[in-house]
């Protein structure tokens, strides 16, 4: 074989190795341990679906008397137990009357339902209202759809000359007007603080 034969030998025997090469490598079936693969255990794969979660949720609607009512929190997701039942975090409820009174609830955790008609505010629920009376208290069921709510126990109440201590408090109107008004019940205890004043020499 002379030098020239050789040359054109190699250059189609070379590119033909080559292909062959890249075959291999793309068609030769390989053997892959699937329960390895997987990166997850069942117990974490279980956790992370259960978890999921949203984060900065929001809602808001106007009732038929034209009041505002905002609820927002830091993050919601499915109740594990009870799917149909959303559990929220860092709740924040602001209800904006026509008067331009308004009324704002926090709350360190909530439920609502999937109609999304109430929400349950539980674990640190503190109530300010823009004239300057603060409540506290363990459970508040708050109305979506009108301005409503109703604490599950005892409040506490706090103004700057006096305190009050109920077994119930409630949000409402008093008739079909549009005033909203705070009926307290069950055991109702109110202390007046009075203002020293100066004499006069």
């Amino acid at each position: 074989m002379t030098y020239s034969n050789m040359v054109a030998f190699f250059k189609v025997i070379l590119p033909l190795l080559a292909l062959a090469i890249l075959a291999t490598l793309f068609l030769v079936q390989q053997e892959v341990d699937l329960d390895s693969a997987i990166p997850f255990a069942d117990v974490e794969l279980e956790k992370r679906l259960r978890d999921q979660q949203i984060t900065n949720p929001s809602f808001s609607a106007q009732t038929k008397l034209g009041h505002i009512i905002t609820v927002t929190a830091a993050t919601a997701h499915p109740d594990p137990e009870e799917p149909s039942r959303t559990v929220a975090n860092e709740l924040d409820a602001n209800i904006l009357m026509t008067n331009g009174q308004n009324i704002s609830i926090v709350a360190l955790n909530g439920e609502m339902d999937s109609t999304f008609q109430e929400v349950v505010l539980t674990d640190g629920v503190h109530i300010t209202t823009s004239n300057g009376l603060q409540l506290d208290t363990d459970t508040l069921t708050v109305s979506v759809d009108q301005v409503r709510a109703e604490s599950g126990g005892a409040v506490t109440a706090s103004m700057e000359t006096s305190t009050l201590e109920a077994g119930r408090m409630a949000v409402r109107p008093a008739d079909s007007g549009d005033d909203i008004y705070l009926f307290f019940t069950k055991g109702v205890r109110l202390v007046y603080t009075l203002k020293p004043t100066m004499k006069d020499p």
